[in-house]
């Protein structure tokens, strides 16, 4: 038996020292270079050499084209520009000749430090091509809200695997000479109304849960600047909250804070400064100026906001430096790719396969169905993280590839991409106008129709916070039309809008969003019958500058009968499903778009060895799962989607992915199932969870989901045996032997969850380690994993203690699957 030992967290990039070419003209230029000068003496001598208008200046975060944030330099003080560019998931801001790597969730799914940590440096080097110094990538924050449109930018729902995954993504482009930004700090967790909402949260919940990854990044990692969120923590804007920076003071942070754009209200502009804030965007020099000029901020303060940003110049060596790259450089490169590939294929997490109906390996016939398989197949969110990448390869395309000539494989789109609003094709108007899209009102105060001047006037629901029903009077229009179908069948239905809005078919519920401020699309399958009338209505509240919804309805029976038709000749049905989501909306419900679910129910009826292939940014609703026979969850993979679900399906990569956040059951049974969690009411959302998020809030209230945290299939088998605990200087180290019982290789993840002491009031179990381990069939090993002192702490009162008594220790290979138990005393 082999030994090897995995400490979760500590995963270690190859470090890439930068070497800078030296400029002349100013004495510290020499001095910057000689490792054992400290940054922060050389930051302070030119901070001496200043002048007031130059400090203003170097706060303030402008544009250029292709530079979406940059603080300008001092010149003749040879402090260059700094450049920042969005990256979670590849460079941002429209940067060509860039990689575009998996999503952070798809990443947190291979439950490897090693993945993050390899995307981080291959980032860092595009980065360091580019000339760009701050890759403001690093998301940390939790997916306590499964409509979140951002989760895909996270590693998840658990503190734990979050610290583990950002530290190594932050070590690793640190390790390149590139500065990490870790955001959003603060309790940043949904899009709708995130510039005004006020996040009703405990400290302990903080302390715990939220804040615990930024702790990590600063105290393991080291990371080099933070970004403060949207919104209010319990009534203090996040940006200007001195909770928030005594924390990263008390953390031992030495870096630079930014605000995110827009994030800061001009009435906290001041507060933020003085609470520890260095960069901001948007605002001007004058602005600062007039700041300092009026007495709203100090000049000890402009010192301290300029200070940090210049000690991590020096501290990774940009000072004195010639830029060495330019952001017309072609970046990518065939390493970075194959980076990218296998952190795609680590993330693949299989759901179900009943009957051993994958791999693919010899099967004769495939029917490939979905849009999302080859015309728009869902790489990547949207919204800051979007990346300008190479058109990816499509799964059709690959799996024609992978399979080669000794299978049939046949394709079928199943429907459109999405419905053309406006369309009413397949029915004919009895009564009422079609909802087309009009002209928003051009001039204040003027009132279009749908499109109402929002005043405050309390009878009404302000824009920016949550109706939960629609009403009457100022600000709520409505709309009604009656139609015929011309055919029975399957019927597509989109609205898009912006603001509450409430559509009915015969006046049942069919698409809402109420609360989701943002614009954006809605659709699902209704079934018509030809020759029967039908009435549609619809209830919204405007907002000012935004025309008033658009409607269509489309007849999609043809395709789904021509898939059906493909899928009923062929061994093996694929249907490819896919949900986009993006930054600054989340999503109307956990559905599946238009008609995927339709499309899925239609195929499975004809054919039972079906597999549906699913690329989200979350989790999803599966009324369909009891009629397939397999499910792979592949996330957002980026550009190379194709080949790294082909060669899972085929058989040529084993599917190891865990899922990092709970897939549940039903609509309402979640954490955030009351309007008070999300999407909050008139702009304050509780926290009524305190630490019961994600799987702890399953398992403490005993709900079970779909599919639990921690959970994933593999082709072969594992066993685990032989538990032990040994005390070390660190922490606990649990151990356990891993065997591959199966019939080829694959690889394990061993998770260790702490059950604590009653008197300790934590949620019933919580990830506090885990390990993955390759293994060939018939191969064991000894696995080892560290449990810190910190694994054990609880913070109660004003600071983590640990609770004497029991813990409980479980092991297994998911959250609801622990067949192994140890304990230790306090």
């Amino acid at each position: 038996m082999v030994a090897i030992t995995t400490v979760t967290g500590t995963a270690q990039a190859q470090s890439v020292p930068h070497q800078p070419k030296l400029n002349s003209g100013c004495r510290w230029i020499a001095q910057s270079l000689k490792s054992h000068i400290n940054p922060s003496v050389l930051a302070q001598e030119v901070l001496r050499q200043m002048t007031l208008h130059e400090k203003a200046n170097m706060l303030v975060l402008v544009m250029r084209p292709q530079l979406e944030n940059l603080s300008d330099g001092v010149p003749r003080l040879c402090i260059p520009e700094l450049w920042l560019s969005d990256g979670p998931v590849g460079l941002g801001d429209g940067l060509a000749g860039v990689t575009q790597f998996p999503s952070a969730i798809g990443v947190a799914a291979s439950f490897d430090p090693h993945v993050a940590s390899s995307i981080g440096v291959a980032l860092a080097q595009e980065a360091r091509s580019k000339g760009i110094n701050v890759v403001q990538g690093t998301e940390l924050n939790l997916a306590r809200v499964a409509q979140s449109g951002r989760i895909f930018e996270t590693y998840g729902e658990d503190p734990f695997l979050t610290s583990v995954m950002g530290v190594a993504n932050i070590e690793g482009t640190q390790s390149q000479g590139v500065m990490a930004m870790a955001k959003h700090l603060g309790a940043y967790t949904q899009e709708t109304a995130r510039l005004n909402l006020n996040q009703i949260v405990s400290v302990r919940a903080l302390e715990e849960l939220y804040l615990a990854p930024f702790r990590a990044a600063v105290q393991q990692a080291h990371v080099a600047s933070v970004m403060c969120s949207y919104g209010s923590i319990n009534g203090v804007n996040s940006c200007s909250d001195p909770f928030l920076y005594s924390s990263l003071r008390s953390w031992g942070f030495r870096g630079f804070v930014r605000s995110d754009f827009h994030a800061i209200p001009p009435t906290a502009v001041a507060k933020a400064f003085r609470a520890g804030l260095s960069l901001i965007k948007p605002a001007t020099t004058l602005d600062i100026m007039y700041l300092i000029e009026t007495g709203a901020i100090s000049r000890a303060v402009l010192n301290r906001a300029v200070l940090p940003v210049l000690t991590e110049m020096f501290r990774f060596r940009e000072v004195g430096t010639s830029r060495s790259g330019n952001l017309a450089n072609r970046a990518t490169t065939a390493s970075h790719v194959a980076t990218a590939l296998h952190a795609a294929e680590s993330s693949i997490v299989l759901l179900k396969n009943a009957g051993a109906i994958l791999p693919l390996a010899t099967t004769k016939s495939i029917a490939v169905i979905g849009t999302d398989a080859n015309q728009t197949p869902m790489v990547a969110g949207g919204g800051s993280s979007a990346v300008l990448a190479p058109r990816p390869v499509t799964p059709l395309s690959a799996i024609r590839s992978v399979m080669g000539s000794h299978a049939s494989v046949t394709f079928a789109s199943g429907g459109p991409a999405g419905v053309e609003l406006d369309s009413l094709s397949g029915i004919a108007v009895v009564r009422g106008t079609p909802l087309k899209l009009i002209r928003p009102p051009q001039t204040p105060r003027t009132n279009g129709k749908g499109d109402i001047i929002i005043d405050n006037n309390p009878n009404i629901t302000p824009a920016v916070a949550t109706a939960t029903s629609w009403g009457k009077g100022e600000g709520w229009s409505s709309w009604r039309m009656a139609v015929r179908a011309k055919a029975t069948g399957t019927y597509e239905v989109a609205v898009q809008q912006c603001g509450d809005a409430w559509f009915y078919l015969n006046h049942r519920p069919l698409l809402s969003s109420a609360g989701i401020h943002s614009c954006s699309q809605m659709s699902t399958t209704v079934h018509l019958v030809a020759g029967r009338s039908y009435l549609f209505d619809g209830h919204w509240f405007s907002v000012t500058g935004v025309a008033r919804p658009r409607f269509g309805i489309l007849d999609v029976t043809p395709d789904i009968n021509r898939a059906v038709s493909v899928a009923r000749k062929a061994q093996v049905a694929v249907v490819f499903a896919g949900d986009y989501n993006s930054e600054s909306l989340d999503r109307p419900n956990l559905y599946l778009p238009g008609d995927a679910n339709a499309l899925i129910k239609a195929v499975a009826a004809v054919n039972p060895h079906t597999v549906v292939v699913l690329n989200t940014g979350g989790a999803v609703l599966m009324p369909w799962v009891k009629q397939v026979a397999g499910v792979l969850e592949a996330w957002y993979p980026g550009q190379v989607d194709g080949t790294a679900v082909a060669k899972v399906l085929a058989g040529a990569i084993d599917p190891s992915g865990h899922l990092p956040i709970t897939f549940p059951a039903s609509a309402s049974a979640t954490p955030t199932e009351s309007a008070n969690s999300f999407p909050g009411v008139k702009s304050v959302v509780r926290f009524n969870g305190g630490l019961d998020v994600g799987y702890r809030w399953y398992q403490a209230h005993h709900v079970t989901p779909l599919f639990a945290f921690g959970y994933g299939l593999s082709y072969t088998s594992f066993s685990l045996a032989n538990p032990g605990v040994t005390k070390s200087r660190a922490g606990y180290i649990v151990s356990t032997d891993v065997k591959n019982t199966g019939s080829t290789s694959g690889a394990a993840v061993v998770q260790c969850y702490v059950a604590y002491p009653s008197a300790a009031t934590e949620p019933p179990l919580q990830l506090r380690g885990f390990a993955r381990v390759a293994l060939a069939s018939g191969q064991s090993k000894q696995v080892s994993i560290l449990i810190p002192w910190s694994g054990f702490a609880s913070y109660i009162g004003h600071s983590f203690v640990t609770v004497h008594g029991h813990y409980g220790i479980s092991i297994g290979q998911s959250s609801t699957s622990l067949p192994l138990h140890l304990s230790v005393t306090f």
